[in-house]
């Protein structure tokens, strides 16, 4: 569970820096084979983080942010090295987020006495990012459903079920069934 959450200061920092826009649902923030050079900060609603097949091209949920789950978002690997994309970030619901460019967060990085929680918060996010990942591999769908339930109930709760079943790699038919189940 995510127990070290963004301090409202360092969000009110982020707020600064960067621009808000308001998105409608199922918007593309992220196109696949596309450099990023943008990060968001969640305010309300939400974004999905789906992996493209290299071959296939079908997406898959791998991560999701809202205000109170991971709530920068971005392509880590394209953000700071420069690469296409791999992924797709869109939202799924209509969304406010900051938009902070590269540019103004590697400013903000250099200059701010924030800086320092802001960058702790990242690396914890994505070493909580690898847990989540590590259980969705190891876990059978129940069991990583029941995972979600007890360490991180706002996706069960925020989170459309088409994206949660895509996430947990079934049906949302069989999402619903193990829902009753448990």
């Amino acid at each position: 569970m995510n127990k070290t959450p963004l301090s409202q200061e360092a969000i009110k920092d982020l707020i600064l820096i960067g621009k808000e826009k308001k998105l409608k649902s199922q918007y593309s923030l992220i196109n696949y084979k596309e450099r990023v050079n943008k990060l968001y900060l969640v305010l309300r609603g939400g974004l999905v983080l789906l992996h493209v097949h290299p071959e296939t091209k079908v997406e898959r949920a791998i991560n999701f942010f809202i205000p109170d789950f991971h709530p920068i978002a971005s392509i880590a690997e394209s953000f700071y090295f420069n690469t296409l994309s791999d992924y797709h970030l869109k939202t799924f619901t209509n969304t406010t987020v900051i938009e902070i460019t590269k540019r103004d967060f590697d400013d903000y990085l250099q200059n701010s006495k924030n800086a320092l929680i802001v960058q702790e918060y990242g690396i914890k996010t994505l070493l909580e990012k690898n847990t989540l990942r590590a259980n969705l591999i190891s876990l059978n769908s129940l069991e990583m459903l029941q995972y979600l339930h007890k360490n991180y109930p706002q996706i069960l709760q925020q989170i459309p079920s088409k994206y949660v079943a895509n996430f947990l790699g079934i049906t949302p038919q069989w999402l619903s069934k193990l829902k009753r189940d448990f």
